[in-house]
């Protein structure tokens, strides 16, 4: 007898990810943006820095905290796929695909986090989310 967990995988992916995304880089980026001063972030895109950091926010931060809890998932998980991306072909684009050493960059980690959001937008938030209860009701 095979038993699958598909909303539990889904609670684990959406915590997993979204706790270690949110503590590791989405409240740093928040902090600096509410500090004020000169920003010393980088320009992406052509924007300028303040315009960069304030989507990084809003993806890193505000998007996480909405998957971590389940609340819009498929949505909030597309700006986190699309930072990702940009992070590993744009911010990190000279940098090697895999880690050489553990003080280098590479495209490495902003991928793994892609294809942990990606899967996040496939599988949804499942039962134990808000999505659940608000789907529920309606």
């Amino acid at each position: 007898m095979i038993i699958r967990y598909p909303d539990l995988a889904a609670l684990v992916l959406r915590l997993g990810f979204g706790l270690y995304m949110l503590l590791g880089h989405g409240l740093s980026k928040f902090n600096m943006l509410l500090a004020g001063g000169e920003i010393r972030f980088p320009s992406v895109l052509g924007m300028p820095p303040k315009i960069s950091l304030i989507l990084a926010v809003a993806a890193e931060f505000i998007a996480c905290i909405m998957i971590i809890i389940g609340y819009k998932t498929r949505l909030a998980a597309l700006p986190m796929i699309i930072t990702m991306l940009i992070a590993a072909f744009v911010i990190h684009s000279g940098d090697p695909w895999f880690m050489q050493s553990a003080d280098g960059g590479s495209k490495e980690p902003a991928l793994i986090y892609m294809l942990g959001f990606l899967s996040i937008y496939l599988l949804g938030s499942g039962k134990y989310s808000i999505d659940s209860r608000v789907d529920s009701i309606m």
